[in-house]
């Protein structure tokens, strides 16, 4: 781990030299790419271009609803922590609500895909409801 650790530094330092004077803040800041606060972020957009692949292409039976509901959740959350963290991390909340958001559209198609499904008579109950 040490040599991963060097290494980086090494990188840091003789980036450092490279970035342009109109870069430097974002160079410096607590959460910009000198930190984990902005990689992380990075990475873990491939987890929300994934679930928006998802929405966009994965047939509604094959969805489970379960992992959807989790990540969903899980989004959420973590969108409320990037903001209570010190320092903020703006980038880490947006990726974070990109992902509770297009979670939650996937569970919609999911849940109402099934005619059958209890959600729906639910649902359909409801509307007949407020018909009335």
């Amino acid at each position: 781990m040490r040599t991963f650790t060097r290494l980086y530094g090494c990188l840091i330092r003789n980036a450092d030299k490279l970035v342009p004077r109109l870069m430097r803040p974002l160079w410096l800041s607590p959460t910009g790419p000198r930190t984990v606060f902005f990689w992380g972020p990075v990475v873990k957009w491939c987890v929300v271009l994934a679930g928006l692949g998802d929405v966009f292409n994965r047939p509604p039976h094959l969805i489970s609803k379960r992992q959807t509901l989790v990540l969903a959740f899980s989004g959420a959350l973590w969108s409320r922590w990037s903001m209570i963290i010190r320092p903020k991390n703006h980038s880490f909340m947006l990726c974070n609500a990109f992902l509770s958001v297009s979670q939650c559209l996937l569970l919609w198609r999911s849940m109402n895909h099934n005619p059958d499904s209890e959600w729906k008579r639910w649902r359909d109950s409801l509307e007949e409801t407020t018909k009335n």
